[in-house]
């Protein structure tokens, strides 16, 4: 055999080996769901007959339902049909205690609280952690029971458990479902310094912004605790913020889908504009945030938020049970990264300070340049 000879079939060797292997690879790949198929019926299989007590095979299934939508996002639920069946019409109901909640692993934190309801007033706000709603532990709910739980008929009472401000003691207190006239925005004086507290993104909300950016000489706009999902009019807002057209993206399985701004003014002044976030800080408010990051006149302080935001859906299965899962996700076309330009704890008052240190630092660099 000649040397081209054996090159050639050392060639056809190598090809075949390499196309063999990545069968072998992709099939074992493919195979990995099935594998872990008959792992989960081995632990059933392993639980219902070693458990030390009586195992409520139903209950067992559902909490593995439960946790596998769980574990591709937190806000993701199941819900059993009996389940759905009492708290289906709670959506319905105009009543609320004026409060909007997110599930933070096992606990229910509060990221909304109408600045004009009762449950406010008696020290439910954001940050605030419900540990049960008409005794029922909250971390057994997922965010869709939580969400249904704080809706109900006007004038039926409801009992909310929580904590403290200083986290020192429980409180159980009663309000009364009652509807509350949504706030989209507040102007508030915190430590001598006025605030612009954006609710939610409305075209009485951007009036009112436009007045007090135009009146404010150190413009601060508060999203910490904004969970509004009007992403067609937070674009107007960032467009108007960042002098020119904005432009989002609405992902789903189908696609991308842009949502661009029409707005046709800007604002005029160079002063520098704050935006204070927080971990709370919750759809079209992220989004917003994270579009706005690195203008050259806007400065983001306090914490850290996720950059994008999820809608959900609900479907109905063959057993009538219900998952409520994430279908759309709204992002910037750019991600520019989630941490804010100034980090600050997340009271009013560290970031009235942050803000105040960081203009100090910058008047003091701005005299050491001109003497220099």
């Amino acid at each position: 055999m000649d040397k081209k000879t054996r090159i050639i079939i050392a060639i056809f060797l190598l090809a075949f080996l390499s196309v063999f292997a990545y069968i072998k690879l992709k099939n074992r790949k493919d195979s990995d769901p099935y594998k872990m198929f008959r792992i989960f019926a081995k632990v059933y299989d392993i639980v219902i007959s070693k458990y030390v007590e009586p195992v409520d095979q139903s209950k067992l299934i559902l909490g593995a339902y439960r946790g596998g939508v769980q574990s591709l996002n937190q806000n993701n639920s199941y819900i059993p049909s009996k389940l759905m069946d009492k708290i289906k019409d709670r959506f319905n109901m105009k009543g609320s205690i004026g409060i909007k909640v997110t599930k933070k692993g096992n606990y229910a934190q509060v990221v909304y609280s109408n600045p004009e309801s009762e449950a406010y007033k008696e020290g439910i706000k954001p940050g605030t952690i419900i540990r049960k709603i008409n005794s029922m532990q909250a971390f057994n709910m997922s965010l869709y029971e939580l969400e249904a739980m704080l809706h109900g008929k006007i004038g039926e009472k409801v009992a909310i458990d929580f904590y403290s401000s200083d986290f020192s003691k429980d409180i159980e207190k009663q309000f009364i479902y009652k509807q509350y006239p949504e706030v989209s925005y507040r102007i508030e004086t915190i430590d001598r310094q006025k605030v612009f507290k954006l609710y939610g993104f409305t075209e009485e909300s951007f009036k009112a912004l436009k007045e007090y950016l135009k009146n404010s000489n150190i413009p601060v706009i508060d999203i910490r605790y904004s969970s509004d999902d009007n992403y067609r009019e937070m674009v107007q807002f960032a467009s108007y913020l960042k002098k020119r057209p904005v432009t989002i993206l609405r992902k789903t399985k189908d696609g991308e889908k842009e949502i661009t701004s029409n707005i046709k003014s800007k604002y005029e002044d160079n002063k520098i504009i704050f935006i204070a976030t927080s971990s709370l800080t919750m759809d079209a408010a992220e989004v917003f945030a994270n579009t706005l990051k690195g203008n050259k006149n806007i400065i983001l302080v306090g914490g850290k938020t996720a950059g994008q935001a999820y809608k959900f859906t609900t479907f109905k299965l063959e057993n009538g049970d219900y998952i409520n899962i994430a279908t759309e996700v709204y992002t910037p076309l750019n991600k520019k990264g989630l941490l804010p330009d100034l980090r600050s704890f997340v009271d009013d008052d560290e970031i009235i300070n942050t803000i105040r240190k960081y203009l100090k630092e910058l008047k003091s660099n701005g005299k050491q340049k001109k003497a220099a």
